[in-house]
């Protein structure tokens, strides 16, 4: 329970969004993994989930700093 408003709620919804999105793409990159065909297809689709988890982390930074 929050007592008092954050600083920037827009900015807050912006960054929850943008993990609850990044954390979903992440889940379905990760279910597509055991199926990539060649592992040039299993490279991309690492470095994919990793360009996102480093979204997600800065996400969780931000609201910390927002809230």
């Amino acid at each position: 329970m929050r007592f008092l408003e954050a600083a920037d709620p827009i900015a807050l919804a912006a960054l929850e969004h943008v993990l609850e999105r990044d954390a979903q793409d992440v889940r379905k990159l990760l279910e597509w993994l055991p199926a990539a065909q060649t592992r040039r297809d299993r490279r991309a689709i690492i470095a994919r989930a990793r360009d996102l988890l480093a979204e997600i982390e800065f996400a969780i930074q931000r609201i910390a700093e927002v809230e």
